[in-house]
């Protein structure tokens, strides 16, 4: 199998503990830097990153184009948000993260790592709550530890099939959920 068949089997049987209101789903664009531009219309840029599985709530759906989602009062427009985000992005909802999971079919180089850490972190300036994981289907190298510094949980799955290892792997995203839960209530 390739990393998009292990992440869609691996979706699929997430997808059947997800008793929540929140969705789940694969490829969601997760906002990761916002800039507010004040001219005549002020207008708040929010640029999104494509992430490999989500744990989300709807944060603009997916038929508000680029520029058309308003933030208004009594009618009146107050900032014009655009999102950028591409066309293949434009496919599904932007989400609200709760837990991302960075997947990869084997063990990736340092500079990868170090460019999903940075996305990580970068997320996380928005959504501190969040909790990310990187799934790597196969061997994790030590360097994926020394590397993946932002990652909450640096995890891999050996066998898709093997109920045990996938189910210990959906019992970990529960406790991540929770944890972000209770981060969210304190927020409050």
């Amino acid at each position: 199998m390739n990393e998009a068949e292990l992440r869609n089997k691996l979706l699929s049987k997430m997808q059947e503990f997800n008793s929540e209101q929140l969705l789940i789903d694969k490829e969601v664009p997760i906002p990761y830097k916002h800039i507010y531009l004040p001219n005549e219309k002020h207008k708040l840029e929010i640029w999104c990153f494509k992430q490999d599985i989500v744990i989300y709530e709807k944060l603009f759906d997916k038929i508000i184009g680029y520029r058309d989602a308003k933030i208004s009062a009594n009618g009146n427009e107050l900032i014009n948000v655009v999102l950028e985000k591409d066309n293949a992005q434009n496919s599904h909802h932007v989400g609200l993260p709760y837990v991302i999971i960075e997947t990869k079919y084997k063990q990736p180089n340092t500079h990868e790592i170090l460019t999903y850490s940075q996305k990580v972190q970068m997320i996380k300036t928005i959504f501190p709550y969040c909790r990310f994981v990187f799934l790597i289907f196969g061997s994790v190298s030590a360097r994926t530890y020394r590397h993946g510094l932002y990652f909450d949980r640096i995890v891999n799955i050996i066998n898709i099939d093997d109920e045990v290892e996938v189910n210990n792997f959906i019992q970990l995203v529960k406790e991540l959920l929770n944890e972000v839960k209770e981060d969210i209530r304190k927020f409050k």
